[in-house]
């Protein structure tokens, strides 16, 4: 007979095993993204956004340089958690932290693994992404780009985007038609877009489609907001960042690039803002043609009224704590302020 000693380590170390689980297998990475510096010698931190299906978000991370390089391992704490609706997913949308202040290489591989779990190539490396700092720049969080993309109107869209001085646009990458995807490519090779990949085939048990009995709205809110997170990081050296979709544009009566009359004349009359709250209003082209051809924005220019319920948002990272599609949450002493339109 075992000694209740004995009895009371077996159960112990059974428990201790059950909490401990691969996160490869349970957590899936979709971007990492290094602290934005001016050499990588001054990174001190690299966040990994996730859709987390684990039990207890228990991982380490492990970083690979150039060949030859040593791995190095180092505990992900977990940064952030998207709560929106998350008792009803299977997996969530999560932020996780790998501090890189010891490390003595240029990073250029990341993966997560288990506690129990080895660092391996044989598992999914993840490349670090390099974020760009502009003191001024105006950046774009398109989200994902899947399925259907009119190839016009996306060109239409983003030469919009150049006129108004737009410096990038981040997309993650999804199916898409040929043509479109062409389109972005241009745009890639021009240096106004950055491209990500984002899965065909969504991880979990979930049916991602589009059908009304395959719909789930609180699993797709996750999804995205992984997008999100991955323009968080990815803008953070930016001054401002509008979330906004291919069919939708921001316009001011004299057009002026963004950053100049955010910079010139909206920012000082509200000084201590973290964010530019947009209403929308819809132009529905099944009221016919309403102006001149052929550009779609100059096409229909019958509309709504500004909808209140509606909104976009443009803001600063400097002064922003986090995002979603339709929120902001500042940091002390800055505040969401509701200022202009899109359409």
């Amino acid at each position: 007979l075992k000694s209740i000693e004995d009895q009371i380590f077996l159960k112990a170390l059974t428990n201790t095993a059950k909490n401990i689980e691969s996160c490869y297998e349970t957590v899936n990475v979709f971007s990492a993204v290094a602290q934005a510096k001016t050499k990588w010698s001054f990174i001190e931190s690299i966040v990994l956004n996730v859709l987390d299906g684990s039990r207890n978000s228990n991982c380490d991370c492990c970083i690979y340089g150039y060949q030859g390089t040593p791995i190095y391992r180092v505990n992900a704490v977990v940064k952030e958690t998207y709560i929106h609706n998350s008792k009803f997913t299977d997996l969530i949308a999560r932020q996780f932290q790998c501090s890189v202040k010891k490390i003595g290489f240029r990073m250029v591989n990341i993966q997560l693994v288990g506690k129990m779990e080895s660092c391996s190539i044989s598992y999914n490396l993840h490349p670090v992404l390099y974020p760009e700092i502009k003191e001024n720049g105006f950046g774009i969080c398109s989200k994902i780009a899947y399925n259907y993309l009119n190839p016009l109107h996306l060109i239409e869209w983003f030469e919009y985007q150049k006129m108004m001085g737009v410096d990038m646009v981040l997309i993650s990458l999804q199916s898409l038609n040929k043509d479109a995807y062409k389109v972005l490519r241009y745009y890639e090779k021009e240096g106004i877009t950055t491209l990500i990949s984002f899965p065909n085939d969504m991880p979990g048990k979930l049916d991602r489609g589009f059908r009304l009995k395959n719909w789930h709205y609180h699993q797709s809110s996750h999804d995205e907001q992984v997008a999100v997170y991955s323009c968080k990081e990815f803008f953070q050296g930016f001054a401002f960042v509008a979330i906004i979709d291919f069919d939708e544009i921001i316009v001011n009566d004299r057009f002026s690039e963004y950053t100049q009359i955010l910079m010139s004349e909206i920012l000082p009359s509200y000084p201590d803002a973290s964010a530019f709250t947009l209403n929308v209003s819809f132009f529905i082209t099944d009221w016919g043609v309403s102006g001149v051809e052929p550009l779609i924005t100059s096409k229909y220019i019958r509309r709504t009224y500004p909808l209140a319920y509606r909104y976009k948002n443009i803001y600063l990272p400097n002064r922003t704590e986090s995002i979603d599609t339709h929120g902001i949450w500042s940091k002390k002493g800055y505040r969401s302020c509701e200022v202009l339109e899109i359409t």
